[in-house]
């Protein structure tokens, strides 16, 4: 088998030039590219024409191209040149579940909404004979607008095979398998396609609820019916996405999974904890607070007499020692009244000193606490490329560290060409991304085929604030 002929800057029918290379696995490689009559990007799957799957993907291509569902990511276009056989699809902004989860799992409608969209997508694709059979986190793409894509319908298996089982049952767990992450942001497969691997319990994986308190019944069962746990809830198993369409029919009600700043942006959000964790109530008592005065029951007429009189002649006394005190401080504001102030300078000066004592601040209160001259250590991210000087097909290898160091980082990539705008890459709203490790440091690749001084810089925030990475410039030639 021949290696990959596909470079950057080649024109593939005359109109769909390759940019930038996306990723490269087992022989086939994903490009974003340019649909020069149409003037808008596009998605390029290339493999050579004597790889012993080209044929088949070829096939599935235009087989998937003939569903016409919008949540599928639109196959627009299928052939051979030369020695390439290449697939052209739509190209959305957007993020994929994996991605999406990094700001931390859905909250359960749009969970159920998430996979509901999966779901009717799919049976609408076994409804005319087509399968996925190989749904993963890359799979689901979320648009800035809240729709749901789903990419690799029936291509994904004829690059990578699938599974000996029955398809409708492999679609159905695939779709529970998405759930499940959107809800727990956990994977349940040991493969885990870069997002944690779900907790095992008596050989098991956990269920939803077992691993986030507060994943409502109805969704942990439908996980559980499509993985093949349904004996925990006493009910069949879903054995085709339209089982699993129907039975999430109830949960999703339309909610947006995205738009408003909801992408990614669940991690603070509080669930409540399992009814079977709740402490019960403690017994509601009373509210209103009784004085002990008036705690005594059943009090005769004669007594409420009595203490009337006592209350009458409380008052009087005590109105009696008001006046009193009155009087004197009356009589002493009006005594001596030829005396001036000049003849008892002293308690001017006294009232001078004790002014000039309040408005003038203790020396101490005049020195900056020590805690106060201490300033939070700025937050750098240092950045290298290697090699700095490359051809078109070359990779450049991006490289750093935060610090101080910090794990888990989100990095985005950027790029600025001949001292124009930074902008992500390979595109803004959709750019390759980077985690910094324990000890804060980082790594990631990216391909181009943008001759002349390329600048690449990484972008984050830290604490809810922006931090930028110094410039690493590399000339492609």
């Amino acid at each position: 088998m021949t290696t990959q002929a596909v470079q950057p800057g080649r024109l593939l029918a005359g109109r769909y030039r390759v940019e930038d290379l996306l990723d490269e696995f087992g022989g086939v490689r994903s490009w974003r590219a340019i649909d020069e009559v149409l003037s808008r990007a596009v998605f390029v799957h290339t493999v050579p024409t004597d790889d012993p799957r080209a044929d088949a993907l070829a096939e599935a291509a235009r087989a998937a191209s003939q569903v016409g569902d919008p949540r599928f990511l639109q196959v627009l276009d299928v052939d051979a040149e030369d020695d390439t056989v290449y697939v052209v699809r739509e190209w959305i902004t957007g993020q994929n579940l994996k991605a999406l989860l990094a700001g931390g799992p859905l909250n359960a409608e749009q969970a159920a909404t998430l996979g509901s969209e999966v779901a009717m997508a799919l049976a609408a694709a076994h409804a005319k004979g087509l399968t996925h059979l190989r749904l993963d986190p890359s799979s689901v793409v979320v648009a800035p607008n809240g729709s749901v894509k789903v990419a690799g319908l029936a291509t994904e298996a004829a690059l990578h095979g699938a599974p000996d089982a029955d398809p409708g049952e492999v679609d159905a767990a695939g779709i529970g398998r998405i759930l499940y992450a959107a809800l727990t942001g956990r994977w349940p497969d040991d493969e885990g396609h870069g997002l944690p691997i779900a907790p095992r319990i008596d050989g098991r994986f956990a269920s939803p609820r077992q691993v986030r308190p507060g994943v409502p019944r109805h969704l942990d069962e439908v996980v559980d019916r499509t993985l093949g746990n349904a004996e925990r809830h006493h009910a069949s198993r879903l054995s085709s996405p339209a089982d699993v369409a129907d039975a999430l029919s109830s949960s999703a009600s339309g909610a947006m999974i995205g738009g408003n700043g909801v992408l990614g942006d669940n991690s603070d959000e509080v669930w409540p904890p399992p009814a079977v964790l709740a402490e019960p109530a403690a017994p509601l008592l009373t509210n209103r607070v009784v004085p002990t005065a008036q705690a005594t029951p059943q009090r005769s007429g004669g007594s409420t007499t009595a203490r009337r009189v006592l209350g009458v002649l409380g008052a009087t006394v005590f109105l009696l020692v008001v006046a009193w005190i009155g009087l004197q401080l009356l009589l002493s504001g009006v005594s001596e009244p030829d005396r001036t102030t000049s003849d008892d300078p002293a308690p001017s000066e006294t009232a001078q000193q004790t002014e000039e004592e309040q408005t003038t601040p203790p020396e101490e209160e005049e020195q900056t606490p020590e805690e106060e001259e201490q300033t939070p250590e700025e937050t750098t991210v240092s950045l290298t490329a290697d090699p700095t000087s490359v051809a078109a097909s070359q990779r450049i290898t991006l490289s750093g560290a935060i610090e101080p160091a910090q794990e888990g980082v989100v990095l985005r990539v950027e790029r600025r060409l001949s001292g124009g705008d930074w902008t992500g890459f390979p595109d803004s709203n959709n750019p390759v991304t980077t985690t910094t490790q324990d000890d804060g440091e980082f790594s990631t690749w990216v391909q181009t085929g943008r001759a002349g001084e390329n600048e690449w810089r990484l972008v984050g925030e830290v604490d809810g604030e922006q931090v930028v990475s110094g410039t690493a410039t590399v000339t492609v030639n």
